[in-house]
């Protein structure tokens, strides 16, 4: 098994999480319905937005990985990518740059998970400490 193929099949593996992502955004979807009305529910529903652009990021990358087999397969796959997004593949890319801008992405989907954790934790502890007083 060629370098390339291996690798892709790893970072395939790591873009899979997407649904896991996705999944643990729904304990604080279900907060936002319940503080529909409150002040708090627009940064989180901001904050599950974001996150879920981001899996929606993951799962077209793992899905474009998919395509990528040897290094003959980068300008073929630029040409097919330039018709939906002209300006944004009109340079090569090597597959390092590729690796590193999944990288890049798969840590802000994570960090935009744990924000969102975060601030529904704290949404939470306000409003049970507001409601005691």
């Amino acid at each position: 098994m060629s370098d390339i193929m291996m690798t892709n099949r790893i970072v395939q593996i790591h873009l899979a999480s997407w649904r896991y992502f996705a999944a643990l955004t729904l304990p604080p979807l279900a907060l936002i319905l319940s503080l529909f009305y409150f002040a708090l529910s627009l940064p989180l529903m901001v904050l599950f937005f974001i996150t879920h652009y981001y899996c929606w990021r993951l799962w077209l990358d793992e899905r474009l990985f998919a395509l990528l087999n040897n290094e003959d397969d980068l300008a073929e796959f630029d040409r097919g990518m330039a018709q939906l997004w002209p300006k944004k593949f009109a340079r090569p890319r090597s597959l390092a740059d590729r690796l590193h801008g999944t990288r890049v992405m798969f840590f802000r989907a994570m960090i935009s998970l744990l924000v969102l954790w975060l601030v529904s934790l704290c949404s939470v502890s306000y409003l049970a400490l507001t409601l005691v007083e």
